[in-house]
């Protein structure tokens, strides 16, 4: 692998990483409770354990909110 494409390949993730948390605390913060009304109710501890998981997945819920 070049260092071109390792440096694409780094900037690649870093903007849909960037792109997953910014949809995750939009997400947690209003449209959670689309999805599912227990976790509307979340606690801040709950929101914090699945931060990571929405960040990751972010095309997969970013679909299911728009199909709502």
């Amino acid at each position: 692998m070049t260092v071109a494409a390792a440096e694409f390949l780094i900037q690649t993730l870093a903007i849909y990483l960037g792109c997953g948390a910014a949809f995750a605390v939009l997400f947690l913060w209003r449209w959670v409770g689309l999805l599912d009304q227990a976790a509307a109710h979340g606690t801040l501890g709950f929101r914090v354990l699945v931060f990571p998981g929405v960040t990751a997945l972010w095309p997969l819920f970013l679909v299911r909110v728009v199909r709502r």
